[in-house]
């Protein structure tokens, strides 16, 4: 089993209204690894990530 602690999430033009489309992604991510789904602990806005294509980036501490 896997645990995931301290999750941060990066968005790119992130605005309030996007919160349903990322929490269907959180979802299925942790469907993968048999996880309950729940929201990010910290979510900031961010203008860019490393490539104009990225668009979320998720910083995630994972206990094995």
């Amino acid at each position: 089993m896997v645990e995931f602690h301290g999750d941060r999430v990066y968005a790119v033009n992130w605005t309030q209204d996007l919160m349903p489309e990322l929490l269907k992604g959180i979802e299925n991510a942790m469907a993968r690894v048999g996880e309950a789904v729940k929201p990010p602990a910290t979510l900031i806005g961010v203008a860019t990530l490393d490539l104009p294509e990225h668009l979320v980036e998720v910083e995630a501490t994972a206990i094995i």
